[in-house]
């Protein structure tokens, strides 16, 4: 069996669910990757899930394991040293020494040595310190391309810094920032152009310290599909040409000393030195304790003229707009700690960013379709379910990426995910509102030929009341024919005889629909109707019988003023039986009727033609008088096989819809039939006569008692055989 709305089979049920959700899960994964066009804010709102997984995560300490230790030029260095800002290169010389002194591995400097010093001998001085200490980095300064792949377009021969002729190892300082000005990921190394089509690979100033750390020299990473290698490092990519930084948290999450202390050994005096004639010496101090023993030093300025503070994923203050605000030189350092501790944030594949969307999406789609499939009809249940499905989704995509991301590393995306999703939540309750006005439409065109107006609606509302393509169901159906209708029909010109029987097909209809009847066909001047489809109707059989009744008082007030305009007055028989038949579509592909087909439908008809035999009006089936004979007032007829049956039947004359509205009189009557029947029935003719011929003292034109008292008289003299069972076998329909 199939519904209205579901016009499909199951198979093409299951499968709408995945084209949906397919089309849902592909259009927001073309999206997550700019086809056919980017669209910023999407990229910005996922970023900012990023961000909101680094809260979520919180902070981690490193302040013990971190591999990275900053020394910093603060507004304190300015005071404490003799010499003011920018200082003289035989500073960071000193530097270089103590740190290596200290036990540090790699040094990278985050200053921009662009011009030559004043100081006789301060570049001298620097430079032999950067050939006898061969882990050093300086930084390299260029302009670059953002466009495309943040390729190097031009810079001077020495990126900037005057010291790369001295032989010293450069990275370049640059670091890429995200569409909302975020400091999010790393590169490892830019392109620079030294001709037209001719570039050279520059290691960023990050990469080119952890080269150093690991012992590789100016060893560069290796560029393969889906990472990059430095070393025995494989760093997962982001993109074609970062990584992301794993920041351990916000701003001053990484050791730091002031450049003064690391400078402040036994030779060199500070301000406050001099000024109190003390030596101090905080360089021993540092040293003693081991804070710079195999890390990687990082040099940069950390004080807010140096225009060097930009926002990173992590907030210091969070009741701050600028909370989120970092040194360049701890951008770094992250970069550099998230290669050497190894905890990289790893990028979900296409395979796996597809999948969770599909998946999604295929769980929302098969949501809605299995709720509507379970008919659920209310167009907002349709609408509400799915979206409770669809924010359940989106709450368990979204604590798994938080989830996974703080304890795996691993990045979901988070708004592409529920891009799909909500496309699938869309396009599933547009479809099931577009089919929902389909399928009634299709209601309303099917079934007003055949119910009320106010059951159409009902349907309309419901449309998981009906059931169309066949079924069997328990049902009634109502049979009546005009009688002698040939003869009537020589009395009038057509075009009379049609207004005539119009008059009387709606009323008759119209009585059909008062009981919530549908309507079969006309067949000529017989109406077949039947009760319980496709609304389901628990007492199909009383209202059927409600229906029969006011039919004969429609006719009667029908007669009256046929009488009075002078027209040939119209009298019907109706046979009534319930029982199951197959209800539903009947014909071809584009022509057909909602009907009833069954022995049971039969049965109605020929037991409307009986009423021939007993000149009766209403004749009920054993079947359906079982079904009301506590509220209706009837009188077994007889016990029949209908024309082409074997199987006796009992049918009943209907007198009234109301067993207590029945007159004393009629009551009587029925009851000396009732009485005289049984008499007959146990071959007692002439008991059953005298009962037969009393009903007919009180109406003598009681047919059926007149009939029994015939019957019982030739009975009396002719007694039939002795295995009578009182069955009268219909020869005629």
């Amino acid at each position: 069996m199939q519904t209205v709305r579901g016009k499909f089979s199951r198979t093409r049920k299951l499968v709408l669910p995945l084209i949906i959700a397919f089309a849902s899960a592909i259009t927001a994964f073309l999206l997550s990757r700019d086809i056919p066009v980017e669209i910023p804010f999407l990229k910005t709102a996922q970023l900012k899930t990023l961000d909101q997984r680094f809260e979520y995560r919180v902070p981690i300490n490193i302040k013990d394991s971190s591999k990275v230790v900053i020394v910093d030029i603060t507004n304190q260095s300015f005071q404490a040293l003799p010499n003011s800002f920018p200082f003289p290169r035989k500073y960071y010389a000193r530097l270089i020494k103590n740190l290596f002194n200290a036990g540090a591995k790699a040094v990278g400097i985050d200053i921009i040595f662009d011009e030559p010093s004043k100081l006789h001998g301060d570049d001298s001085t620097f430079a032999a310190a950067l050939k006898k200490y061969k882990s050093v980095v300086l930084a390299g300064h260029s302009d670059i391309d953002v466009s495309a792949r943040y390729k190097i377009l031009k810079s001077t021969d020495f990126y900037h810094n005057i010291f790369v002729k001295d032989g010293s190892s450069i990275g370049i300082v640059f670091v890429r920032n995200d569409l909302d000005g975020v400091y999010r990921r790393y590169m490892p190394m830019n392109e620079f152009q030294t001709g037209q089509d001719q570039y050279k690979l520059v290691p960023s100033f990050g990469f080119a310290v952890v080269s150093k750390y690991l012992g590789l020299g100016d060893a560069m990473a290796v560029n393969h599909n889906s990472y990059f290698q430095l070393g025995n490092i494989r760093i997962p990519k982001y993109d074609e040409t970062s990584m992301l930084i794993n920041y351990p948290g916000p701003a001053g999450s990484f050791p730091t000393y002031d450049i003064y202390q690391v400078l402040d050994d036994s030779s060199f005096t500070t301000r406050d030195e001099a000024e109190y004639g003390l030596q101090i010496n905080d360089y021993y101090d540092l040293k003693d304790h081991g804070v710079f023993k195999n890390k990687v030093v990082l040099v940069g300025a950390e004080f807010p003229e140096s225009g060097d503070l930009k926002p990173i994923p992590f907030s210091a203050d969070k009741a701050k707009q600028s909370g989120n605000l970092a040194y360049g030189v701890e951008i770094h350092a992250a970069a550099i700690e998230t290669v050497l501790d190894g905890d990289f944030l790893r990028p979900a594949n296409a395979v796996t960013d597809f999948l969770e969307m599909l998946v999604g999406a295929l769980l929302i789609a098969l949501t809605s379709f299995m709720f509507k499939s379970a008919q659920h009809s209310k167009m907002f249940l349709v609408v509400f379910v799915p979206f409770l499905a669809t924010g359940g989704v989106i709450f368990i995509s979204y604590e798994a990426a938080f989830i996974l991301f703080a304890k795996k590393g691993i990045v979901l995306g988070i708004i592409y995910p529920i891009l799909a999703y909500s496309f699938s939540y869309v396009g599933t309750v547009v479809y099931q509102y577009v089919s929902e006005r389909k399928q009634k439409t299709a209601i309303k065109s099917i079934f007003s030929r055949y119910v009320d107006p106010s059951v159409v609606n009902q349907l309309v509302s419901n449309p998981e009341l009906v059931r169309l393509g066949g079924e069997r169901k328990v049902l009634s159906v109502l049979f009546s024919d005009i009688a002698n209708f040939t003869g009537v029909s020589e009395k009038l010109p057509p075009e009379e005889l049609v207004a005539h029987l119009n008059e009387y097909l709606t009323s008759m209809t119209e009585v059909v629909f008062k009981h919530a009847g549908t309507l079969d066909k006309y067949i000529g001047d017989a109406i077949i109707a039947f009760w319980g489809a496709p609304l389901e109707l628990k007492d199909h059989a009383y209202r059927t019988c409600q229906a029969a009744i006011e039919m004969t008082k429609r006719l009667d007030e029908l007669h009256a003023k046929w009488k009075a305009e002078n027209k040939p007055l119209l009298n019907f028989r109706i046979g009534v039986n319930s029982g199951e038949m197959i209800v539903g579509n009947v014909g071809g592909r584009d022509r057909f009727d909602y009907t009833v087909i069954g022995d049971n439908v039969n049965l109605a008809s020929r037991l409307e033609s009986a009423n021939k035999m007993y000149r009766t009006r209403i004749l009920l089936s054993e079947y359906t008088y079982e079904l009301v004979e506590d509220r209706v007032f009837a009188r077994q007829l007889d016990l029949i096989v209908v024309k082409g049956k074997t199987k006796p039947v009992k049918v009943f004359e209907l007198l009234s819809d109301d067993i207590d509205g029945v007159t004393d009189e009629k009551r009587k009557l029925v009851d000396l039939y009732c009485a005289g029947l049984a008499k007959y029935r146990n071959r007692e003719w002439g008991i059953a006569a005298e009962f037969f011929e009393k009903a007919l003292s009180i109406d003598s034109s009681d047919y059926p008692s007149e009939m029994y008292l015939e019957r019982s008289r030739v009975f009396e003299i002719e007694p039939p055989p002795g295995d009578w069972n009182g069955v009268f076998v219909m020869q005629t329909k």
